[in-house]
């Protein structure tokens, strides 16, 4: 492994919040190879067990690897156990209902900010933090649509105003809760950076679509994998965003480690977007790859999104923290698509 510098000692234990989702468990996974321990919060530590078999069993077997309950992350105190003696904190952990109401999606999502905050500043051994945002929180990422030039202070703030129309709720509601969630908690990070003297250095990684190989078959099944959306012809997913930004899901998981390991890297906005694809792109890959099944159609007038920014400090920390002897940046987008569809929990 790297020989660089780090913030934070080797073997250290380093939290992971919503271990069991598709970028924590990578997330986790990269620091174990690289000689530290993980602490990982899920909703259900039996629901969650194969993070603690497969890949993970060698390191579950000498204790570098545990589960923690945290079943709210919105409760007062949820964090407070988990994250005592741990030297950095990424918080991945966000609220996945898919419901009308803001006050189910947007408010519990603040008050986790508010109650990892609250407990690292009252935990000593904490040095870094980072927060896994989004590209929605900076863009609509709307096909169609110019999402202008994407900056340091960039804040796809239209859509807090979708999210908190007034009631009655329903399903416009339910699609914007979830970018408005994400502006709304990284605003809280950022507030309390301003407005706290912190002991810890924080940082902000913001991903878009995420592509590439799941380690759980609910990783599958997520209604975010788009790729897998795309394999099984599932237009009711495709039609509404005809073009987007793809990283492969290692790629995202290995800037979130720079982002605790590299000293350099300090008050940073990441944005790991990747590669801008349509789904043409993406369908085109997919039958060169399975030439034998047959696909959706490919959508007439296909069209990248209108939208400019410099991923240059992430591709940077990609080069320089990669153990890959090419260290050229982001995986390829066809490579990525390669391991989304060619793993055992994928069927037909």
């Amino acid at each position: 492994m790297s020989s660089l510098t780090t913030s934070i000692a080797l073997g250290s234990w380093v939290l992971v919040t919503g271990a069991s989702g598709f970028l924590a468990s990578h997330v986790c996974l990269q620091f174990l190879k690289r000689g530290f321990k993980v602490r990982g919060t899920v909703r259900d530590p039996t629901q969650s067990s194969w993070l603690l078999e497969g890949r993970f069993k060698s390191y579950a077997d000498i204790g570098a690897i545990e589960l923690v309950s945290v079943p709210h992350l919105g409760a007062d105190s949820a964090y407070d156990e988990a994250i005592k003696g741990v030297a950095a904190i990424i918080h991945t952990a966000y609220v996945t209902n898919i419901v009308p109401d803001p006050n189910d999606v947007i408010t519990p999502m603040v008050a986790g900010i508010r109650s990892i905050m609250n407990a690292a500043i009252q935990e000593p051994s904490v040095k870094e933090v980072v927060f896994t945002s989004s590209a929605l929180a900076a863009s609509p990422l709307v096909g169609g649509i110019d999402n202008g030039i994407i900056g340091r202070d960039s804040w796809n703030d239209a859509v807090l105003e979708a999210a908190w129309a007034p009631p009655p709720y329903g399903m416009s509601h339910a699609m914007a809760n979830y970018p408005a969630s994400k502006v709304t908690a990284e605003k809280e990070v950022w507030k309390f950076v301003e407005t706290n003297d912190l002991h810890f250095n924080v940082n902000v990684v913001s991903p878009a679509g995420l592509t590439g190989e799941p380690l759980d078959k609910k990783h599958i099944e997520g209604p975010a994998n788009w790729v897998v959306h795309a394999y099984r012809g599932n237009k009711a997913a495709m039609d509404p965003m005809p073009a987007s930004f793809y990283a492969d899901v290692k790629d995202v998981a290995l800037i979130h480690v720079a982002a605790v390991l590299d000293p350099e890297v300090k008050n940073a906005r990441l944005q790991c977007w990747g590669h801008s694809a349509h789904w043409n792109e993406i369908l085109s890959v997919l039958r060169k790859l399975r030439p034998q099944k047959e696909f959706v159609d490919d959508y007439p007038d296909p069209h990248h999104l209108e939208v400019s920014l410099d991923q240059t400090e992430s591709v940077a920390l990609l080069k320089k923290w990669s153990d890959k002897p090419d260290k050229n940046g982001w995986t390829p987008l066809e490579d990525s698509i390669f391991e989304n569809i060619t793993n055992p929990y994928l069927e037909g």
